[in-house]
């Protein structure tokens, strides 16, 4: 492809990333209890909320394929989403413990803490190739 070397944690975040959206969208759209049967009971009887969970979970599809294909709005992308999804499950945690989706919190704080490890960082960073400006050799001195 690009010559890149993805590593295994960009497979699995990429993997375990669009795994979740396709159970999103299945629970809205078929009806399925795939995800605990919470998302689908909520959006059964709510237009906006369908239509929200639809929304985030074609914004998650996207990060993730932008993710894979290693580019940059890529990375920022996912970073924001899974603070967002951060701050939700946070919210639903005070208000409601025992609703609260473990698994899905403990993903999204592994991939935010992964996300922002140096070695992944450097992946997404832009690297500006500037030729050294020579004012004068040192031999004219």
């Amino acid at each position: 492809m690009d010559g890149i070397k993805r590593p295994l944690g960009i497979w699995i975040i990429v993997i375990l990333q669009a795994f979740n959206a396709l159970m999103a969208i299945a629970d809205v759209v078929v009806g399925t209890t795939l995800s605990g049967g919470e998302l689908a009971r909520m959006a059964s009887g709510d237009a906006v909320l369908r239509a929200a969970v639809l929304v985030w979970a074609g914004l998650v599809l996207a990060g993730t394929v932008s993710l894979f294909l290693l580019r940059r709005r890529g990375w920022a992308l996912m970073m924001l989403l899974v603070g967002i999804s951060l701050i939700i499950h946070l919210a639903i945690y005070w208000t409601d413990a025992a609703a609260t989706q473990w698994l899905t919190m403990g993903v999204a704080v592994v991939t935010a803490f992964y996300l922002n490890s140096a070695s992944v960082r450097g992946l997404f960073l832009r690297r500006h190739d500037v030729s050294r400006i020579s004012i004068g050799s040192r031999a004219e001195q």
